[in-house]
């Protein structure tokens, strides 16, 4: 089941349109901003823990109600549902569709480079990093946080898993030390997987050392992590001329599109040996 999930949802992001009234962020969004008469529930969300708590009841509910149930299909459908709902991202796609129609020589055998800064200017925007983020390095972020790791934790905890990351990533709280460190800890995982997989379809012997020594004692951003093995496992990705930008995200792409390749088998063969349902 999962590994169909998990195909139809990668297969419907890429054709189905949807609302943006549906997307989980906006649902999310909504139900925060929902208001209680009740002075002890307000009060109760006020602290960090409760806004955290009181989040994540819709994604629970599902889990719940799914369990309760106990029926394959409604759970196969639901599941579908919610990742779809969880990676969609319309805006960064078009942004990066743009980005790239900009980079093509127009008649004067120039690109136009006021477009391309724009777009890039909104993949950053959507993980919030600066100008100093190149855009093969923000795209493998936000393939990290809005694709890989959705679909890693629905692996390891189903669909609620699946929503409760995504609910962490999308909801709306003030960007605190604890809050980054939240961020920090839920991504850590999903990032040295992800970044193992570069290494297995990309260079791994100048990868390997770097993915040691992320996994070591000293904590280290994730964002810097899957930047440096990406441009390890692809040496052309780390490529920073501006003329060669745009093909180093090209470059970036594929080995996303090759690492998420790799584990979809990995979960075929898990399926066929029934390690996964």
């Amino acid at each position: 089941m999962y590994l169909l999930a998990l195909l139809l949802t990668y297969s419907l992001e890429r054709t189905v349109q949807i609302s943006r009234n549906w997307h989980w962020r906006r649902l999310i969004l909504r139900w925060q901003h929902w208001q209680f008469a009740n002075h002890k529930i307000a009060e109760f969300r006020a602290h960090g823990l409760g806004h955290l708590v009181w989040a994540i009841i819709p994604a629970l509910l599902i889990g719940f109600v799914l369990a309760l149930l106990g029926n394959s299909l409604v759970t196969f459908i639901v599941s579908v549902a919610g990742l779809l709902l969880a990676i969609l991202l319309p805006k960064v796609r078009n942004a990066y569709r743009g980005y790239l129609a900009a980079g093509i020589a127009d008649d004067r055998g120039e690109p136009d480079h006021v477009a391309m800064a724009e777009h890039a200017r909104t993949l950053r925007h959507q993980i919030g990093r600066d100008e100093s983020a190149s855009v093969a390095e923000v795209l493998t972020y936000i393939h990290l946080r809005y694709y890989f790791a959705v679909f890693f934790y629905f692996l390891l905890f189903g669909i609620t898993g699946a929503l409760v990351y995504a609910t962490i990533r999308d909801m709306r709280q003030p960007r605190t030390s604890s809050w980054r460190s939240l961020h920090q800890i839920i991504d850590w995982l999903p990032t040295r997987v992800m970044g193992f997989g570069f290494l297995l379809v990309g260079n791994f012997s100048q990868g390997f050392p770097i993915w040691l020594n992320s996994i070591g004692n000293q904590p280290q951003d994730n964002f810097t992590v899957a930047s440096r093995l990406v441009a390890a496992a692809e040496p052309y990705a780390a490529a920073d001329e501006a003329q060669d930008a745009q093909q180093t995200a090209l470059t970036t792409v594929a080995l996303l599109k090759r690492n998420m390749l790799f584990f979809l088998v990995l979960v075929a063969i898990l399926t066929i040996v029934h390690w996964l349902p």
